[in-house]
């Protein structure tokens, strides 16, 4: 592959990667505020494994996966158990 293929390979990927990445953000942030309404009206807010705080595992786990800055970057993420 030629310099000029992959740049434009890495220009695309990185730009479908921060699409999908604004599409998840819209999703989510109404959809975690829901999890903590529901958590709070139901009384399992102070549970580990609440609505609300696997929300935030899966969008976590989500943004990991999408990786948008790819080779740029160094991040992992972990649970503890």
């Amino acid at each position: 592959m030629s310099a000029r293929s992959a740049l434009i390979s890495d220009v695309v990927t990185y730009n479908a990667r921060v699409w999908l990445a604004g599409l998840a953000a819209t999703l989510l942030v109404p959809l975690s505020f829901a999890a903590l309404a529901v958590d709070l009206l139901t009384g399992t807010a102070d549970d580990p494994d609440g609505l609300a705080r696997r929300v935030l595992r899966m969008s976590a786990t989500l943004e990991a996966k999408l990786d948008v800055h790819g080779d740029l970057t160094d991040v992992r993420v972990t649970e503890q158990a």
